[in-house]
């Protein structure tokens, strides 16, 4: 078995797992945008927060539901390096999304989380897909 072959189920359970998190978080907005704001705080900053947390999971899940999509298609299931770069990225934002569920982080590291561990992989994964069929269409 080949190492690309073999980093396949790490890849998919980490997508999978980010995007577990990410379902959680939109579920217990409220009590996260909560946890990270200052004694006596505004409620229109309570608003803003909240729309903050919304815009940046919305993002998040949308990358993730790509990159699980393109997965499913299969063009980069065998790029091991697309591979590491997904595995790696989705493990690191579970962790730190699940600091932000569990801890009372200030929600603006949502934005850190999806441009490092949501975008950047599907980028990765869109620009290595493009890449790909083109190679394909010049046979």
């Amino acid at each position: 078995m080949a190492i690309a072959e073999q980093i396949l189920p790490p890849r998919f359970l980490s997508l999978i797992i980010q995007i577990i998190i990410t379902m959680n978080l939109f579920w217990f907005q409220s009590d996260t945008v909560e946890a990270s704001l200052p004694i006596g705080y505004p409620s229109i900053l309570k608003t803003d927060k909240e729309t903050e947390v919304l815009v940046a999971l919305s993002l998040s899940i949308s990358c993730n539901i790509i990159e699980l999509l393109s997965l499913f298609v299969g063009y980069t299931i065998f790029s091991y390096a697309t591979g590491m770069i997904s595995i790696c990225s989705h493990v690191s934002g579970s962790i730190v999304m699940a600091f932000v569920l569990l801890e009372s982080m200030p929600v603006t590291s949502l934005w850190y989380n999806f441009a490092f561990t949501c975008l950047l992989p599907v980028i990765v994964e869109i620009t290595t897909a493009i890449a790909i069929s083109r190679m394909q269409g010049g046979r």
